[in-house]
């Protein structure tokens, strides 16, 4: 992300706007990440609190956070990169279907997906953490 950083700003002064600033940064540093991403993902333990008793809103812990983020990263690509553009909020869903080099539909068939993928990942996991060992 460094080496983004520091190319981009000896350009910016070549944007016209901020929407291309952005649109030229978040392109380059998927690109970067893509490249970068070749390993597998540190693991961490998998720690699940039990809130169905109390009827509130649970806290979201820093391990839960992690293990999202985790679930999140094992997406694969386009569907990765369209949903975190997505919840970035920076960009609107035209900006994103062009960053990504597909049409309107298309992302539209890829947030759907993602978010699928995203949701089975989760309830598999915790189904794996409340069977008894």
């Amino acid at each position: 992300m460094a080496d983004t950083l520091t190319e981009v700003e000896s350009q910016l002064s070549q944007f016209r706007n901020e929407t291309s600033r952005q649109a030229w940064l978040a392109t380059h540093i998927r690109q970067r990440c893509l490249e970068n991403n070749k390993a597998a993902p540190p693991t961490a333990p998998r720690l699940l609190r039990d809130d169905s008793d109390t009827g509130t809103r649970p806290e979201v812990l820093q391990i839960e956070a992690y293990l999202l983020a985790q679930r999140f990263h094992l997406l694969p690509e386009p569907e990765r990169s369209a949903l975190a553009l997505f919840y970035l909020d920076l960009f609107s869903a035209e900006e994103i279907a062009e960053l990504l080099d597909m049409d309107i539909h298309a992302l539209s068939d890829t947030l759907g997906a993602a978010r699928d993928l995203l949701r089975k990942t989760l309830a598999a996991m915790r189904n794996e953490t409340s069977q008894p060992s």
